[in-house]
Formats: C-alpha cells, structure tokens, sequence
C-alpha cells in the first residue's frame, strides 16, 4: 500500500509541477521521486523552454533578451508551493533564464492524494490498477496549479487548455504558425514529456506507454496537453 500510494502521488505531482513547466511552452522535462522509509516522497525536477519559444515569452514579456531576468521565476514558484500544506522542504532555482529546476518533500501523501478525482487506484489480491487521465473537465484544477506568469503565457500562446477553445492539434498549430512563425510551431509539436514509473510488481497491461520490467515510460506529446481535444488517458495493470 505504501508504494501503491508513492506510485499515486509520483503521477499528482509529475502532472502538476510538470504541467507547471510544460504547459507554457516547448521545454524539455525531467522528474525523479525518491520514497522514503518514512512514508515521505522526495522529489527533484528540472526543465527547459526551447531557445525560439524563449525569446518569444521573453519578448511578449517586456524582457530584454540579453536580460537575465528568468521567464518562470523560482521565488514565484517557491511561494506558490508554499502555499500547499502538505509540502515541505521546497527549492527551485534558475540555473539560465529559461529553465528552472528544484525539489521538495511530500510530507503528508495520503492528504494531497485526496484532492484529485482524476486518479483511479485499484488494489486486489491477485490483480492491481492505476489509471490517470487527463480531459478538458479537468484541466481547471491544472490550471489552479499555474501562478500568473505561467497563465500569462499560456493565454499568449493562446493555448486552448486556457482559452477554452475546441481545436485539433493541426489547427492550433497553424494557429501558432499564422501568428508566430513555424519555428515556434515546430518546437511546441515535437515537444515530448517523458515520465517513468517503477511499480510493485509484474506488469500485465499498459496503456498510453511502454514498458520493461516493472518499469513504465510515458511519452507525451506536449501538444496534447496543451490542445486537450480528448482525454488524455495512461493506465497500468500488474499483478
């Protein structure tokens, strides 16, 4: 049950911080989550806006680019997890202007992991199931997770998560493309979010993934996410 529940709480805060980072733009992100002896989950994170879409927030931002100025700033992310109680011991710091990178300790997982509906959890005997999934119905409690800046971001690069608009991913890319250029457009569609997960135990079914061993890896388009034009659904089985 305990790393039943880290595996849980490993999905909440991947999508949330994740979703903090991800969301604004084509970046590249990385997250590793340590459970401990003590029921606690440590966790690091680390990504990166792609140069282009970089110099465009920049831009739209009022921030010179040879400014050092960060575009998601680690003191407005620090406050905002702050802000949840049941997180502890929170770093994040710029190492360049356009990327950010941190940890913090999940002090109490089995409060946090009742705040979030669209996390499914079956345990069994014989047969165990995890199942997240991601739609437009749910998007609202992602975007409580944003601070300013990053809806300021988003409503720039009219992502339809924020604007409420029904799009594929084609038409708002050719959106971005009419507005931006195709050079942005081009590095928010291959943009990829990469998840990995361990489970406890032999792994029958995934979807949404692949995997080896107990070992899952999720690839996820960040057009997908920022589009959201259909539910966004990665499940595990194992017995």
């Amino acid at each position: 049950m305990v790393v039943y529940r880290y595996m849980k709480l490993h999905f909440y805060l991947v999508f949330g911080l994740m979703s903090v980072l991800a969301s604004l733009s084509a970046c590249s992100f990385s997250m590793v989550a340590t459970l401990r002896s003590d029921q606690q989950v440590d966790l690091s994170y680390t990504g990166a806006i792609k140069p282009k879409v970089a110099a465009l927030l920049s831009d739209l931002g009022g921030t010179a680019k040879s400014s050092d100025r960060p575009l998601i700033s680690a003191a407005t992310v620090t406050a905002s997890l702050q802000k949840i109680p049941e997180l502890s011991q929170i770093v994040a710091k710029n190492q360049v202007p356009q990327g950010l990178e941190g940890r913090l300790r999940v002090a109490n997982p089995e409060k946090l992991s009742q705040r979030f509906p669209f996390v499914t959890q079956k345990l069994g005997s014989g047969a165990s199931l995890f199942s997240l999934t991601l739609s437009r119905e749910t998007t609202p409690q992602l975007l409580s997770l944003f601070t300013a800046e990053v809806r300021d971001y988003l409503d720039a690069l009219m992502a339809p998560i924020a604007s409420g608009e029904n799009q594929t991913s084609g038409e708002y890319l050719a959106l971005l493309t009419s507005v931006y250029g195709k050079t942005i457009a081009q590095e928010i569609e291959s943009s990829l979010i990469s998840l990995e997960i361990q489970v406890p135990g032999t792994i029958t079914q995934v979807i949404g993934g692949t995997w080896t061993g107990n070992r899952v890896v999720f690839n996820i388009p960040l057009v997908d996410l920022l589009v959201m034009q259909k539910p966004l659904v990665y499940q595990i089985s194992w017995k």
